[in-house]
């Protein structure tokens, strides 16, 4: 820089001076706030040692207050947008744990019930798509898939509160009805006077034997596998947190032979391609040669044929729970 100050034209000095403002930025960046009002100080010295020394200039007193004005916001401005991006790095990581234990890669290994997930986020980061595998107090085994109404980081939490609620309620009861209806209660106390919204459905796999109980609360009815028709409610259902009063009736049947169950959010049919959507028929469609396939198989065929089927991004979170009772295998 004093190089360049000495060689150069009195005129051109007005513009170099401000060529101080890159170290200044650089250890904004590098080292934050602090070492960026040691850049300034640094800089300003030198800028005035220049002048003194080097070459003078018109006005030096307007002239250095324009440049410390200068100098002084571009440390604070660079200092802002670095602490600001440390932010979002750290919500980022934040919001990756969140959503690894609201969809876990890897299932707990259960007795008697041989399951698998597989889960894409949407384009628009975290949404509120969760499930859990876990144990009755009676032995049985308890699957719950759900999907918070709406997206981003708040849907993301409010599905972690649930799916916590829904682990602590399921070490009192086994009743898929009786989970749904406790949960809602939780909604309800927890939303203080705002609307908080969830579907679910949740089934209850009888220890050791073939029946199944389900119950769903505004949520896409699971698919009886391998002939993928949807399991016969018969009812409506409304959404978790949207009434004190919700009633939910219990579904007793059970499970033969080679039958499974796939579970699902609606982001598995709402896809689209050339502006049509999957919808039920759709997915089923594509899920028909990999319907007799262990769950792993299952639900990584069926990943993979939806995302081909697509011809853009995903709005909604992806997610396919397969379940099948251990003794049907063998």
């Amino acid at each position: 820089m004093f190089v360049i100050w000495g060689v150069t034209d009195v005129r051109a000095n007005a513009g170099i001076g401000f060529f101080y403002a890159v170290p200044i930025g650089l250890a904004a960046w590098w080292g934050g706030r602090r070492a960026a009002a040691i850049a300034v100080v640094g800089c300003a010295g030198l800028y005035v040692f220049g002048v003194l020394v080097l070459q003078s200039v018109p006005s030096f007193g307007a002239t250095f207050a324009v440049r410390l004005v200068a100098f002084v916001a571009v440390a604070v401005l660079v200092s802002l947008l670095r602490e600001r991006l440390t932010q979002l790095e750290h919500s980022a990581e934040e919001l990756d744990d969140i959503r690894a234990a609201l969809t876990p890669s890897t299932l707990p290994e259960i007795a008697g019930v041989d399951a698998a997930a597989a889960f894409v986020p949407s384009e628009f980061g975290l949404s509120g798509d969760f499930y859990l595998l876990t144990n009755g107090p009676d032995g049985s085994t308890v699957a719950i898939v759900g999907d918070v109404v709406g997206h981003g980081p708040e849907a993301a939490r409010l599905a972690t509160f649930v799916r916590a609620r829904f682990a602590a309620l399921a070490a009192g009861t086994s009743d898929p009805a009786e989970l749904l209806m406790l949960a809602n209660a939780a909604l309800l106390d927890r939303a203080g006077g705002e609307q908080e919204l969830v579907s679910a459905a949740c089934l209850r796999f009888e220890a050791g034997g073939t029946g199944l109980s389900w119950a769903t609360a505004g949520h896409p009815l699971p698919l009886r596998l391998p002939d993928l028709r949807q399991f016969d409610f018969g009812g409506t259902t409304f959404l978790l947190g949207a009434d004190a009063t919700l009633s939910l009736r219990r579904v007793d049947t059970s499970i033969e032979g080679e039958e499974g169950v796939v579970v699902f959010t609606d982001g598995a049919t709402d896809v689209r391609r050339e502006g049509r959507l999957l919808g039920l028929e759709g997915l089923a469609r594509l899920l028909e040669p990999f319907a007799r396939l262990p769950p792993a198989a299952m639900v990584s065929e069926a990943e993979r044929a939806i995302l081909e089927w697509t011809d853009e991004p995903i709005r909604d979170d992806l997610c396919l729970l397969a379940l099948r009772p251990e003794a049907q295998l063998t």
